[in-house]
């Protein structure tokens, strides 16, 4: 049996829950979530009664820790509130959204499991990579605000230049080659692509001068798997650029917007609310 434990002046609230990847699974596992994005199980090939024997363990290193009590039988356990409800989100959230980013302040990568009242942050971290830490963002009103602050948007970004429609795949090739090519060569291959000189020129000076860049990936469970839509963008010396593209091998569209940090907020908001009448059928 399990059941959360309300503690007063409880010490891990508004800090980070850190967890072995074997912790998260355990913990995901007695709650009865096997769908944990972004973490491979670490069980993956053991025999059962090793399985048995590394839960033991990971029970043992909770106990330790504190997020873990005995009851009063050996087969009862009391989880912190704030461990369960961090576990419990980041185990049955139906949206979720993988971000990675990178500025000069910080590079980030992780997922976000929401609910319309909490968002938890999951990243890995630790000298191994084999830490989880689990943090509270808020709602989602507060994390979208939030997320655009982190990634070094702008807010005096133009965004009077039309969206420019190319191949995915031609602009993956010219992003990665954009550091080889001067301003003037990036510029030629996108107005080849596009036939919009002005806003060609405007993505190669970003393309040629980031401040920040990064990707986004919505993923929604429908009972059946994940279904998935991304973005990426690109934070130039005066534009932010929103970009959107198929995630489909058998597509090759790919849209780059001028946007402002309103917009970008919006769309987050769009993408991480639960649609009212979905909430109705629950």
């Amino acid at each position: 049996m399990l059941i959360t434990n309300e503690v007063s002046g409880n010490e891990v609230s508004g800090n980070p829950v850190a967890l072995s990847t074997k912790e998260l699974f355990f913990l995901a596992g007695i709650l009865g979530s096997d769908r944990l994005l972004g973490v491979e199980d670490p069980f993956a090939g053991y025999l059962a009664d090793e399985i048995a024997e590394e839960w033991e363990k990971a029970k043992d290193s909770l106990l330790e820790k504190g997020y873990l009590t005995c009851g009063s039988t050996d087969n009862e356990l009391t989880m912190l509130s704030e461990v369960f409800a961090r576990v419990a989100i980041a185990g049955f959230a139906e949206r979720a959204c993988w971000i990675r980013y990178e500025h000069d302040e910080e590079t980030f990568e992780g997922y976000l499991h929401v609910t319309n009242e909490k968002v938890i942050e999951v990243a890995r971290g630790g000298e191994n990579g084999d830490i989880y830490r689990l943090r509270e963002l808020g709602n989602v009103e507060q994390t979208s605000i939030s997320l655009v602050d982190r990634m070094k948007w702008r807010t005096d970004s133009l965004s009077d230049l039309p969206a420019l429609l190319l191949s995915r795949r031609k602009f993956n090739e010219l992003y990665k080659q954009s550091g080889a090519m001067d301003l003037e060569q990036l510029s030629n291959e996108l107005f080849k692509s596009t036939g919009d000189i002005e806003a060609s020129w405007a993505l190669a000076k970003s393309l040629k001068n980031k401040i920040s860049e990064g990707e986004l990936q919505l993923s929604i469970w429908n009972e059946e798997g994940w279904e998935s839509q991304g973005a990426a963008f690109i934070v130039g010396p005066s534009m932010n650029w929103l970009i959107r593209m198929s995630l489909r091998d058998e597509e090759d569209w790919l849209v780059a917007t001028p946007a402002t940090r309103r917009q970008l907020q919006d769309m987050l908001l769009l993408w991480l609310e639960e649609p009212p009448e979905r909430e109705e059928r629950g």
